[in-house]
């Protein structure tokens, strides 16, 4: 799951139940911490409260303590940036699959075999 990081660029910016600041207030947090989510709302129109263009970041974690009173907060309110360092923290790739040296099999009565790779034949 692709997930975005940012930091405060003020003391006290809120996190909020919704992506809006009629929303109720969760915390509030300082400069610096760092801000990580999973989900990116933007604006598409402008409003009495939003202009397009706005974002806000669903956060989940703060200094990677997992919240659990998950909620939004700006990244970029009314055109003005709330937060800044904004950046999608990319997945780690998965391992290469490896083939094991040997392996031994062990069959209902208790006898063993050990197997041994001695090269890969296809790739």
């Amino acid at each position: 799951m692709t997930q975005y990081s940012m930091t405060p660029i003020n003391n006290g910016t809120r996190l909020r139940s919704d992506h809006n600041t009629f929303a109720s207030v969760i915390k509030s947090y300082n400069r610096g911490q760092l801000i990580v989510g999973d989900e990116v709302w933007e604006a598409t129109a402008d409003g009495p409260e939003v202009k397009r263009g706005d974002k806000w970041l669903h956060v989940t974690s703060v200094d990677g303590v997992n919240l659990t009173d998950r909620g939004w907060m700006a990244y970029i309110h009314k055109g003005i940036p709330v937060c800044n360092n904004f950046r999608e923290i990319e997945d780690p790739p998965p391992p290469p699959v490896m083939f094991p040296e040997s392996f031994t099999l062990v069959d209902p009565s208790g006898a063993k075999a050990e197997y041994v790779f001695v090269r890969i034949i296809e790739e």
